[in-house]
């Protein structure tokens, strides 16, 4: 008994690693056994075998005020510095967030957040699965502001994995208080099920806020430049999805409010499916229909195609 007094008085030799600190967004336990103790390990090991990319995650300076306040227009932003980091900065970033912060000084909440959000934006671009718990985690934390909410439901959807996609696809439903995020969340998943599932969403939401976000994030989804950057092997599939989201938008955007026709409107136009047009006209023989919306936007398809690269 003498000696584990001797010892706790040195020092937390018998306290577990994950319970020395928390993460920016979350805390160790947050994640499941499985899951951090495997973490835990690969993040020691990256340490000892990296510790330059460690310091440099630990030192960016973006979200700092006395680097982002001698800009014209100051914002705190880590995001581009984390991403030119590339993936070497996976382990070192997924620590940050959930093992062990960086001090804080007296960084304020924006400053602090646009840490951790350039950091779920560069986890997201890397797509590595072992990223998967720690971004599921953040993203369903109780105590968390919006804007890293959102960036945490951004990076699940661009991690794009099954259990991404039950996440999310899980809490897009109505009444979820994390159904705006997380339907922006399925929006960055270029997958045909989450295509699908927001496309559902706008068909059968009475929301305007709902109806917005699944526009935006069918948009995003759909978009004709993402298919075509993931090369000739995606088309097939970027076809399919594409043509599930523009004839979801099409009903919206010459129908219901204001708002929501200028996001299914504005959004149809980043799928440009070929059967674009088709769709549209088939609009005006539909109740509630506004027949001039449906020219101007038809005339705006017809100037988009004249456009386009040949």
């Amino acid at each position: 008994m003498k000696a584990l007094t001797r010892l706790l008085g040195l020092g937390l030799f018998l306290v577990a690693p994950s319970a020395l600190a928390d993460g920016i967004s979350i805390a160790p336990s947050a994640l499941p056994n499985d899951a951090r103790a495997k973490l835990e390990n690969d993040i020691a090991a990256a340490r000892v075998a990296q510790p330059k990319v460690f310091a440099a995650v630990k030192n960016v300076k973006g979200h700092r005020p006395e680097h982002y306040g001698k800009y014209r227009n100051p914002y705190p932003t880590a995001t581009r510095e984390l991403r030119g980091l590339g993936p070497a900065a996976l382990l070192p970033m997924l620590d940050a967030l959930a093992f062990q912060a960086p001090d804080r000084g007296k960084l304020t909440d924006a400053e602090w957040d646009a840490l951790a959000i350039g950091m779920l934006e560069a986890v997201g671009v890397i797509k590595d699965a072992r990223a998967s718990s720690v971004v599921g985690a953040i993203f369903e934390a109780s105590a968390l502001r919006p804007g890293v909410r959102l960036a945490a439901a951004r990076a699940a959807g661009r991690l794009g994995g099954d259990a991404e996609l039950a996440l999310l696809t899980g809490h897009a439903k109505s009444g979820d208080p994390l159904e705006l995020a997380a339907i922006h969340g399925l929006g960055e998943m270029m997958r045909l099920e989450a295509a699908k599932h927001v496309a559902q969403i706008l068909g059968s939401t009475k929301d305007a806020k709902v109806a917005e976000a699944a526009a935006t994030a069918l948009g995003t989804l759909g978009s004709s430049w993402a298919w075509k950057s993931l090369g000739p092997k995606a088309q097939a599939t970027g076809l399919e999805v594409r043509k599930v989201c523009a004839s979801a938008l099409a009903p919206r955007a010459v129908r219901g409010n204001a708002g929501q026709r200028v996001a299914a409107s504005d959004a149809l136009l980043m799928v440009e499916h070929p059967d674009t047009l088709d769709l549209i006209r088939a609009q005006r023989s539909i109740k509630g229909t506004d027949a001039r919306a449906v020219d101007g936007l038809i005339a705006r398809v017809e100037r988009q195609q004249k456009r386009a690269p040949k």
